[in-house]
């Protein structure tokens, strides 16, 4: 029995078992699509056949409230398609636009017995229809649109057709209304992820103050106002937003509120996400990435954390190596109860150098996802080389 399988009497006629499938089927269309279009093509798939009409359109009613446009339809030749797609229907004029503007069911028996619809009788001779049937889409919001049913020949449709077409126009009206309803919701809820947010970076800031840590995030608003100062690059913003929303992400769980829990990571994923942000950012400086020669286990890790504490380790392997004119190479290493990510890099020489607060805040960040970050510098004359490696514990058995 598949999903839309009913039990119902051997007896009942065949035609009636595909309508009551067909709604059915259109129900569940309804319940899951957020987009009225996919539910609109679906009914008209399922509901043209059982009418037995040879085309089929839905039309929605423009924000004007004067002119119906196509939004879906159904086999109508390919020639016709453009034609469609330029159609514009006024309100009152032709079946649908008559079925929105009294917001009842219009059928048109013959059409070329109808000297009203002359504009339709060569499209109609072409296309080898006769009759139209059109019902209005009529929501909680009011009337929004309509669908026609176009058929070969002079017909007279049945109350059970009838019912069947104003059952499907009223489903396909709903889920128009809960698309509207889906998208405020979403408005609301990004109003108010973003008002949360800023107050999430308040009390994160008052905390920091309160723990002692006003120096280090002096640092990054000192790093943001640098980064926006007179429209700066897009790189350096995206580098102080990277460093904001990991602080933000660091003392959250400092303060014991968690940001995300473990799952299961492939090691690969993060770490050539990461390179490729890298690159579209910072496309100067080659980044290599050696493919491990040994099969990588699976890690339970938090995958935004990793991810972003690979976004900060690589962009400032990045940003020191392209000073250089240098390039990068990143791998992955597998030992006995440990993994790590590596980034090796040629750099000036170590005079006059100064901390610089991503490589503090990627230390940090490494020690709340378990692990450690190890930084080796190669001294010579031409340059240093140096060895970024963020160590994590991992059970190899």
């Amino acid at each position: 029995m598949n999903e839309y399988s009913v039990d119902l009497p051997l007896d009942r006629p065949t035609a009636q078992l595909r309508e009551l499938l067909a709604i059915r089927e259109i129900a569940h269309a309804l319940l899951v699509a957020d987009r009225p279009e996919d539910v609109h093509q679906f009914a008209l798939d399922r509901v043209t056949p059982l009418l037995g009409a040879q085309f089929s359109l839905v039309m929605r009613l423009g924000d004007d409230g004067e002119l119906l446009r196509p939004v879906a339809q159904y086999e109508w030749p390919a020639k016709y398609r453009a034609w469609i797609g330029a159609l514009r229907v006024r309100v009152g004029s032709g079946p649908s636009g008559l079925a929105v503007e009294n917001r009842q069911l219009v059928e048109v028996r013959d059409l070329f017995a109808d000297r009203e619809l002359e504009d339709w009788y060569e499209v109609a001779n072409e296309l080898g229809f006769r009759s139209i049937l059109a019902a209005p889409l009529v929501g909680a919001r009011g009337v929004m649109g309509a669908i026609a049913f176009y058929f070969a020949s002079e017909t007279e449709v049945s109350d059970e057709q009838r019912a069947l077409v104003r059952l499907v126009a009223d489903q396909l009206a709903a889920t128009a209304d809960k698309a509207v309803l889906i998208q405020e919701l979403r408005r609301s809820n990004a109003a108010l992820a973003e008002a949360n947010s800023q107050l999430e970076r308040i009390a994160n800031d008052a905390e920091a103050s309160r723990i002692s840590r006003e120096r280090f995030f002096h640092q990054i608003v000192r790093t943001i106002a640098e980064s926006l100062e007179g429209s700066a690059a897009s790189p350096g913003v995206m580098r102080a937003h990277l460093l904001a929303l990991a602080s933000v992400d660091l003392l959250r769980s400092e303060r014991g509120v968690q940001v995300e829990t473990a799952s299961e990571v492939e090691p690969r994923t993060p770490l050539l996400a990461s390179v490729n942000r890298i690159r579209q950012q910072n496309p100067t400086v080659p980044i290599h990435v050696d493919e491990p020669v040994v099969m990588l286990p699976i890690i339970q890790a938090s995958e935004t954390g990793l991810r972003r504490l690979l976004d900060i380790a690589i962009a400032y392997v990045a940003r020191d190596a392209g000073a250089q004119g240098g390039s990068v190479r990143t791998a992955i290493d597998v030992g006995r109860g440990f993994l790590s990510y590596r980034a090796t890099w040629q750099t000036g020489t170590t005079e006059g150098s100064q901390p610089d607060p991503e490589l503090a805040l990627a230390r940090s960040l490494s020690r709340q996802l378990g692990g450690e970050m190890q930084l080796e510098r190669i001294v010579a004359e031409s340059g240093d080389e140096l060895t970024l490696t963020l160590i994590f514990p991992v059970d190899t058995a």
